[in-house]
């Protein structure tokens, strides 16, 4: 008798301490009561801080466990009138939880009905879509995607709307990278800028290039010409130059027909613009810099004004503006792709005016390329270079570009060359330019002392005390001992915060010319954390070195970041994403 009592106090006491109280850490405690609409606000509160918890405690089987018992609810009062107040919530948890299978929620919130409480559950559904990888809502997307381009004033007030919600769209699909939204995209682009704002045209630039199918080569080509905007490194035009250097070699053929005055919608688009076909063309050799195809180069060689590149052109013959700043143009493009086919061409216009203007571009070339071709065209250059008297302030700059050549000197040398260069620099014999010469000293004795050792030249690039040009012939010293090596290119990749601007582009180049056609995510990194970190307080004269990192930071990424996962359907399965790998 007395043990029935003990044991019944001992039931009471369990009852009391409330061990038959339903688990808090349960998600069918919660789901349980906002099914039964006990509570729902409070239970949703509740479900919403377990999901929380789960999240930032990153337990992936919790996670899965969410879509098995959490999703099934939330798709079973979507639709529910009495639970339109929770659908953020649920939109929220979905997010949170980054789960693919959330799709089947996700796909019924992006659809815009012009009101401001759609809009928060588009943009929330959107970003779950993104964090996820929602393979299962890519036509759900696009089917969003061409409602809002057909009707444009319920994306924000106006007739053409704020394009806030086009540019999230456009924008997750470049997330998911994959082709099925290549035709929505250049359907964007081919809206005009009365309909639609050009951020939303720039957000589908990005986006082609990230999923980077040769399709959408055209499109890229002729947008620039089809929709206004401002000169910039982030212009709508060097967006689509970036583009297509991540579409890598399936774009180039359109380019060249560009390049050649050939690709007829490109030009109709222009015409209708009232721009030359000449600017069309040289749009196109700036593409071809950027995507850094050696194959281009003997296109571009032709392309480049030569008429006048001979040693001894009349002084009553003057150059023709346009053909000086194209030749400087198409020079820049040919020094960024590095190809050596390009030096023949290059050197016998080194004469062809005397005016900075092309000539200062043609020597940073065949310093950029290299080789021993260009360092005999560059130790003229040195020797016997000169301005003419009428392209420059004073006659105290006729002969700069005899000390400025020194540096392109350096950069196309080998170490075996480090004897001629000291001998070229002693042997001048004007004061003035042996003086300005000088500067160049400690990256001479860089490539003198560290020869062929890269370990040596590592530590130079690394070292932030020394002096830029003795960082720069490092950079390129070891770009040419490790081309392919993607630990080098990181390292010249985190060398970019080097103080000189013009050094800076250096570093930027050879960091993907490094790489040689193999993604380096850390490379692209390093790049993008320096212009983030400066954004807002960068001088103007760092805007050749943004634009030349942003162009290697879309080739240094093309195809998904390792570890991110690639886009996934709701039952796991994966698809290949990202363009072909490039070719030289």
């Amino acid at each position: 008798m007395r043990k029935l009592v003990l044991t019944s106090f001992i039931v009471g006491l369990l009852s009391l301490s409330g061990c038959d109280t339903p688990d808090p850490s349960a998600y069918e405690t919660w789901t349980t009561k906002i099914r039964a609409n006990d509570e729902r606000a409070r239970s949703f509160g509740e479900l919403q801080r377990l999901v929380l918890s789960v999240s930032s405690a990153g337990e992936e089987p919790r996670k899965l466990e969410f879509a098995e018992k959490v999703l099934p609810l939330f798709v079973e009062l979507w639709d529910d009138e009495t639970a339109v107040g929770f659908r953020v919530q649920m939109l929220e948890m979905c997010r949170d939880m980054d789960q693919p299978a959330a799709s089947v929620l996700w796909n019924k919130a992006i659809i815009l009905d012009g009101s401001s409480e759609t809009r928060k559950g588009v943009l929330l559904a959107l970003q779950g879509i993104r964090d996820a990888r929602a393979l299962d809502s890519v036509e759900a997307v696009i089917a969003a995607f061409e409602a809002s381009m057909k009707d444009p004033s319920k994306d924000g007030k106006g007739a053409k709307g704020g394009g806030e919600i086009r540019m999230e769209y456009a924008k997750t699909l470049g997330v998911l990278r994959d082709k099925r939204a290549v035709p929505v995209l250049t359907t964007c682009l081919q809206q005009p800028n009365e309909t639609q704002p050009t951020a939303v045209h720039k957000e589908a630039v990005k986006a082609l290039g990230l999923i980077g199918d040769p399709a959408a080569t055209a499109s890229l080509l002729a947008v620039q010409f089809k929709v206004g905007d401002f000169a910039g490194t982030q212009s709508i035009g060097e967006r689509a130059n970036r583009a297509l250097a991540a579409i890598g070699a399936g774009a180039l053929p359109l380019v060249i027909q560009q390049l050649k005055g050939q690709l007829k919608a490109v030009n109709e688009a222009a015409g209708a613009h009232d721009v030359p076909v000449r600017v069309v063309q040289q749009s196109a050799a700036g593409a071809l810099g950027a995507m850094g195809l050696e194959a281009a180069t003997a296109d571009l060689v032709a392309f480049m004004p030569k008429a006048d590149c001979t040693e001894k052109r009349s002084k009553a013959d003057e150059p023709d503006p346009d053909e000086v700043g194209l030749r400087a143009f198409v020079a820049r493009s040919l020094g960024f792709i590095g190809g050596t086919a390009a030096v023949d061409d290059l050197c016998a216009c080194r004469n062809a005016t005397h005016n900075p203007g092309d000539l200062d571009e043609i020597v940073g070339a065949l310093g950029r390329i290299g080789g021993d071709e260009a360092f005999s065209c560059l130790t003229d250059v040195v020797t016997k270079g000169f301005y003419d008297a009428d392209a420059v302030a004073n006659s105290d700059f006729v002969h700069e570009i005899r000390w400025e050549g020194v540096r392109y000197l350096l950069m196309s040398a080998s170490s075996a060359d480090a004897a001629k260069i000291r001998a070229t620099l002693a042997a001048t014999k004007d004061k003035k330019v042996r003086q300005n010469m000088a500067q160049w000293e400690p990256g001479l004795k860089t490539l003198e002392d560290c020869k062929d050792d890269k370990a040596c030249y590592s530590k130079v690039l690394a070292d932030t005390s020394e002096e830029w040009i003795s960082r720069e012939v490092a950079a390129t010293q070891l770009s040419r001992l490790g081309r392919g090596d993607v630990g080098v290119a990181l390292n010249i990749s985190k060398a970019f915060k080097v103080r000189s601007p013009d050094a800076r582009v250096t570093m930027a180049l050879l960091a993907s010319r490094t790489a040689a056609g193999k993604p380096c995510w850390e490379c692209a990194d390093a790049l993008e954390g320096v212009m983030k970190s400066e954004r807002g307080s960068a001088s103007a004269k760092m805007q050749l070195a943004w634009l030349a990192a942003r162009q290697s930071i879309a080739k240094l990424t093309r195809g998904p970041r390792p570890g991110s996962g690639e886009a996934k359907s709701a039952v796991g399965e994966t698809k290949p994403v990202g363009a072909e790998a490039p070719v030289k």
